[in-house]
């Protein structure tokens, strides 16, 4: 077992490989009461369309969530709720556009716990009547999001920035989707996807990684799983326009709601997919975030009730995407398009910024879940846990923010205003 010494932080990341291909990354913190075991596969809802080969399959919009929820079938009258309710454990999980994550939190035992995680999501059990029962449950699910103005608002504003791309469509997909899975749709995503050369387990709190590694080494060991044949998404070209710039449409909010969305191809910034994610957050942080005098300006003036932002990257594009609660989007859409023009941070409060998120950096090592989160997100994003973290904050420099800058091109934007149905 391999020990990655994070620099700086004084911690140290566990990290094992199993002969199948599973990768096991633990924290261990003594003082803690709990433990917390996630199992992610790189499976998600943009893996609509595949090849094996030269070979291509489709799957109807919404398979990776719907094989989430029976996955928790162990058998015809078994389910993973079942086992976890006897050992007092809370079981649960969710799927994303890239990836889907089977967690378990607990007290005691994390070693049963962990390994019963790893049985019944790795458990090849599926029937025709868990299939068709499980999709009136899922169709309401999908239905409930229809009437989730936050939901709506999300995925309508991916849809006005996207073109072509699967970051359109809904993670759940929509009624007539969920209608169309079958049984063999369910077991060809399963069996293409839920291999653990596709997977990785993280356990993070109080128990002892040689104990637990050696019952995971033991449990991997003693099961047969076919060959990986190594799927590849197809990735549509996407084109660096945005679909629409400028929709209205009436929802179930109480107030207002404006979201623009900016949509900067990737390729045209020099700067790798962490410095990118660093840099674009401390700049948002300065010019859009609570302490700024931007937002502090439209909180004054009442014209805003909240505003909040997220960047990410999805496939080439880098997209940013502000929500803002106003009632005054005629206003705020030209505050915003003026303060977008002219983005802009000075030495001093660069230095705060970075200063304030290593602090935030070494405060979450207090917390199982969001150690664990973090070494998902390093572990998705970029291949494994970088163990250097501190250092690259340390490292930011004031004049890479200024050629980042520069770089941005932030003129594709989708503007899109929520009105309360009257």
């Amino acid at each position: 077992m391999k020990e990655i010494n994070l620099k700086g932080l004084n911690e140290t990341i566990y990290y094992d490989e199993c002969k199948n291909g599973l990768k096991v990354y633990m924290w261990v913190k003594k003082n803690m009461n709990t433990f917390y075991g996630t199992l992610s596969v790189k499976y998600g809802s943009i893996y609509n369309e595949f090849k094996i080969g030269s070979k291509t399959y489709k799957l109807p919009k919404g398979v990776a969530h719907f094989l989430e929820h029976v996955k928790f079938n162990e058998d015809k009258d078994t389910t993973a709720h079942d086992f976890y309710f006897k050992t007092g454990c809370d079981t649960n999980a969710f799927t994303t556009f890239n990836y889907t994550n089977y967690q378990v939190l607990g007290s005691d035992d994390a070693t049963k716990n962990i390994i019963h995680l790893l049985d019944f999501v790795q458990n090849d059990y599926f029937s025709k009547s868990i299939v068709s029962n499980e999709k009136g449950i899922i169709v309401e699910e999908a239905n409930m999001g229809i009437d989730d103005p936050y939901t709506v608002m999300l995925f309508k504003h991916l849809d006005n920035i996207f073109n072509v791309s699967d970051y359109k469509y809904i993670i759940t997909g929509n009624a007539p989707d969920i209608k169309n899975i079958n049984l063999e749709d369910v077991k060809l995503a399963f069996d293409t996807f839920y291999h653990p050369q596709n997977s990785f387990l993280v356990v993070t709190g109080n128990f002892n990684p040689y104990e637990l590694m050696e019952a995971i080494h033991q449990n991997q060991d003693g099961k047969e799983f076919p060959k990986y044949l190594y799927p590849e998404r197809v990735i549509k070209k996407e084109n660096k326009k945005v679909n629409k710039k400028y929709e209205e449409i009436a929802i179930n909010v109480t107030n207002k709601k404006i979201k623009i969305g900016i949509k900067i191809p990737k390729k045209s910034l020099d700067f790798n997919d962490l410095e990118t994610r660093i840099y674009a957050n401390l700049l948002l942080k300065a010019n859009f975030g609570n302490t700024s005098e931007f937002k502090d300006k439209l909180l004054e003036k009442e014209l805003i009730n909240g505003l909040n932002y997220v960047c990410d990257i999805f496939d080439g594009y880098v997209v940013i995407m502000f929500t803002i609660d106003s009632n005054y989007a005629k206003e705020i859409i030209s505050l915003f398009d003026e303060k977008l023009n002219d983005l802009s941070i000075d030495e001093k409060t660069f230095n705060r910024i970075k200063n304030a998120n290593i602090a935030s950096l070494i405060l979450e090592y207090e917390d199982v879940e969001i150690v664990n989160s973090s070494i998902q997100e390093e572990v998705l994003n970029y291949g494994n846990v970088i163990d250097n973290l501190k250092e690259v904050y340390e490292n930011l420099s004031f004049g890479k923010l200024n050629k980042f800058i520069n770089e941005l091109n932030l003129n594709e934007r989708s503007i899109l205003v929520l009105n309360p149905k009257e």
